[in-house]
């Protein structure tokens, strides 16, 4: 053939564009293409670009006159010993055949049949997977005599390049089985498939395979279905299949299509019946869980967790505060959920736990409703003098809550949070006021402690930042246990200790939910907190009246109290103890009790009294 002009140049007239003394052009003036050509590979690959057109170039092999055939078959060698030539590609050009797949392969992904250039590639997974549509079609429809014509010459060709493949795999599911080389005919796009993942059973969409080149692998490209915290949507997992010699049972893969599994009916029932309840999950929840958790860490690595807490379940704080890994979804899900999303839905929701303060994936099966313990409140000791402030902080709580109080400080958004002071000594309630208050309203308690924040100022600021916003989100109450060290009065010497009381304070300005402050030394508080602070409450030590009124509480939830005698009672409640040493008193006893086999009675509670030195032997 010709070989084509090295250089296409048109030069205008302008002097400009006339050529130098040396009879070279300005560089980039030429209006023209000067194309070179790729050299053959030296004994290293290597290649170059020559001026030369290369000796060995053919006339293209698609022109006018291919363009005429209803096929293009493109034929490389084959080098299994089997058969000379290999189909390596096939055009479809015949517009009757395109019509024809286009029944055969419907709703198969990454197929267009109605482009002008309709291509399959070796080794031809869409018309391995649609094989028996493709054969039916054949055989039953009424075809014209074109179409027929074409369909036939399809058939040939395939069913030469193919009939080995086709045999195998059917050879293979008779028998269950499967090989490593022939994973890819099992898996069609959006088939459903199960695998086992966290000890749980759960369903994906197929999306496609891939080998490991390094180690052979079979790399199976799945999505499912989760929530962001705003949409439903997709996202994206892969199993790998390590390469296997032989064949293996397909249900022992580590996931395979569902219309594989002898109880495949039974299982999509009983996994859109779990996408159901998961879906119903979506927005804020809480609940109470024991079980296996998932954490996420920095370097996205997983730990697994043992919680036994109450959750509070919000894929929406999750992405907000946790700052490892969110929840990201893509796709077209709608928000009202169909079978077929449910179906692959996933069996795990995000959120935090109240007892760990961790942000973790929650298994649904794992939760359960919250037993309220609506006797909590009316269980709290306080001294007679001071019952009625229970009402009073009670009332301000649910109010609070209920945004009843629609007073704000003149710079909008503050002065909108209710602060309760609890000043005592260690013991006597000051922590159970708060956790009863969140039983009878049936919110969230979130507990933090000088030690969860640290001692670093922008550490703290940057914690509580998050935790002030967290929790009004939720409507729980916040418990700040052991505040002293950010509410003792500033001096002029400890300057760390003073940046801490003031990121606190200026907090506190814009805190809108509830809070309870704890404190040792309320008479050493940083008088700007006087302001801030709408009821404060002073505990007293417990007098024996209110000692033997905890001990009836603390023995009615763990044994039968009618087992102990007034006068039990009454010797126990002269022993001078606060309210947490009696709860300790008694899980002892009960332990001791367990280990006899024996009911817990006054000899179990009087042998740990008198391992304490300073108590005296009770008599019976």
């Amino acid at each position: 053939m010709a070989a084509p002009s090295d250089d296409t140049s048109t030069v205008s007239s302008d002097t400009t564009q006339q050529p130098a003394d040396n009879g070279t052009h300005t560089p980039g003036t030429i209006c023209g293409v000067h194309n070179v050509y790729e050299t053959k590979p030296d004994e290293n690959g290597e290649t170059s670009w020559s001026k030369e057109l290369p000796e060995t170039i053919l006339d293209p092999a698609e022109d006018a006159e291919s363009a005429q055939y209803a096929l293009i078959v493109r034929n490389q060698k084959c080098y299994t010993g089997r058969k000379s030539l290999s189909i390596h590609s096939i055009v479809i050009q015949s517009d009757a055949l395109k019509k024809y797949l286009g029944k055969v392969l419907d709703g198969y992904p990454g197929v267009t049949v109605t482009l002008e250039r309709l291509e399959f590639y070796a080794p031809f997974k869409p018309l391995v997977h649609r094989w028996e549509d493709f054969v039916k079609a054949r055989d039953e429809e009424e075809l014209d005599e074109v179409t027929k014509g074409h369909v036939d010459l399809l058939y040939t060709i395939l069913e030469g390049e193919l009939r080995d493949i086709l045999a195998r795999k059917k050879d293979l599911i008779r028998n269950g089985v499967i090989t490593h080389p022939l994973l890819w005919t099992l898996f069609e796009p959006d088939d459903v498939v199960v695998a086992n993942v966290g000890g749980r059973q759960c369903a994906y969409l197929f999306v496609d395979d891939a080998i490991n080149c390094r180690t052979k692998a079979v790399l199976l490209d799945v999505k499912y279905v989760d929530f962001d915290g705003d949409d439903f949507g997709y996202r994206d997992y892969q199993f790998e299949v390590p390469v296997f010699i032989g064949t293996t049972p397909i249900t022992t893969l580590p996931a395979f299509p569902l219309r594989y599994h002898p109880d495949k009916d039974a299982i999509k029932e009983r996994l859109i019946a779990r996408g159901k309840i998961w879906e119903q999950h979506k927005g804020y929840h809480y609940k109470q869980y024991e079980g296996i958790a998932i954490g996420f860490l920095e370097d996205d690595e997983t730990r697994r967790y043992h919680v036994k807490s109450r959750i509070i379940i919000d894929a929406d704080a999750f992405n907000v505060f946790h700052p490892h890994e969110s929840v990201s979804v893509w796709g077209d899900v709608p928000n009202e959920l169909t079978d077929d999303h449910r179906l692959v839905a996933s069996p795990a929701v995000y959120g935090y736990s109240l007892k760990d303060k961790e942000w973790l994936q929650f298994y649904l099966d794992c939760t359960t409703e919250i037993k309220w313990d609506t006797a909590a409140f009316d269980a709290l000791v306080l001294p007679k003098e001071q019952e009625n402030l229970k009402d009073l902080i009670l009332a301000f709580a649910k109010a609070q809550s209920k945004s009843l109080d629609h007073f704000d400080d003149v710079v909008q958004g503050k002065g909108r949070g209710i602060i309760m002071q609890l000043s005592g000594p260690p013991g006597v309630g000051k922590t159970m006021t708060a956790e009863s208050v969140a039983e009878v309203m049936q919110v969230p308690l979130y507990v933090m402690s000088a030690g969860d924040l640290g001692s670093e100022a922008y550490k703290v600021e940057r914690s509580l930042k998050d935790i002030l916003r967290m929790v009004p989100k939720w409507g729980a109450v916040l418990l700040l246990d052991e505040a002293d060290v950010f509410m003792e009065a500033r001096t002029a010497t400890d300057l760390k200790r003073n940046e801490l009381v003031s990121i606190f304070l200026r907090m506190l300005e814009y805190y809108e939910g509830i809070l309870f402050l704890t404190t040792n030394r309320a008479d050493e508080i940083d008088p700007a907190f006087e302001s801030r602070i709408h009821v404060s409450l002073a505990y007293q030590n417990l007098d024996a009246t209110s000692r033997r009124h905890v001990w009836c509480q603390f023995l009615a939830r763990s044994a039968n109290t009618e087992a102990f005698s007034n006068v039990q009672l009454d010797q126990l409640a002269a022993v001078e103890l606060n309210g947490r040493q009696i709860k300790n008193m008694l899980k002892t006893a009960g332990l001791l009790a367990w280990s006899q086999k024996k009911d817990l009675n006054f000899e179990h509670v009087q042998t740990v009294l008198n391992l304490r030195k300073s108590t005296a032997p009770l008599s019976a």
